[in-house]
């Protein structure tokens, strides 16, 4: 591997933090609350940026999703990922397998982060327990057009505008890597929807 197994998990788990706590949410002035809580020196210019280059929405539910899309924007040699979701019948239950997997110089996709979380326990108490998780969640609250809670609202459409990583809330270092990020949602124990990142850690011009 071209990176030790810890300090790749370490330096990456970031990377997932940023592209998929939210599946995409905007950055913007009400989010900059959040900077009171990160570890890391935003007044610290950063060497990389976090560039999306190519993002897919697909769900297999289509009694219980209406609508589920999202696309990439770019402006001023950035990436912006928007999206909207709207259901036919209210969710009470909602999991959420978060994957990132990276690629080897080889080309071999390696995976650093797995794990299942309870969407409805993270959107009920606002936080996951993970200081940088927190704070993009802080960021996708201040963004999105409704805090949603569960049970998620039928027929209502959840929109998501301009998300772009803030680098400053990420640690001084990260290394150059391709990386593909996933979010696979389950509900009353069935597959329903995923959202899939490629994207790229690249130096900052």
């Amino acid at each position: 591997m071209f990176f030790s197994d810890a300090k790749r998990k370490q330096v990456l788990y970031y990377i997932l933090v940023g592209l998929l706590a939210n599946k995409l949410f905007s950055f913007n002035v009400g989010a900059l609350r959040v900077k009171k809580e990160a570890k890391t020196d935003t007044n610290v210019a950063r060497s990389f940026r976090i560039n999306a280059t190519n993002l897919k929405c697909e769900h297999t539910v289509p009694n219980v999703i209406e609508f589920f899309e999202c696309q990439l924007t770019w402006r001023n040699n950035r990436s912006y990922s928007s999206g909207s979701l709207v259901l036919r019948k209210p969710i009470s239950k909602l999991k959420a397998d978060v994957v990132l997997d990276i690629y080897q110089a080889n080309g071999r996709l390696v995976n650093v982060f797995n794990k299942t979380v309870d969407c409805c326990a993270i959107l009920s108490t606002g936080k996951h327990g993970l200081k940088i998780f927190d704070t993009f969640l802080n960021v996708m609250f201040a963004t999105v057009n409704e805090r949603p809670t569960c049970p998620l609202k039928a027929h209502f459409n959840y929109t998501i505008t301009d998300f772009n990583v803030p680098e400053t809330f990420l640690p001084a270092y990260i290394p150059k890597a391709k990386f593909r990020s996933g979010l696979y949602l389950s509900t009353s124990g069935r597959r329903a929807a995923r959202v899939v990142v490629l994207g790229k850690v690249l130096n900052s011009v």
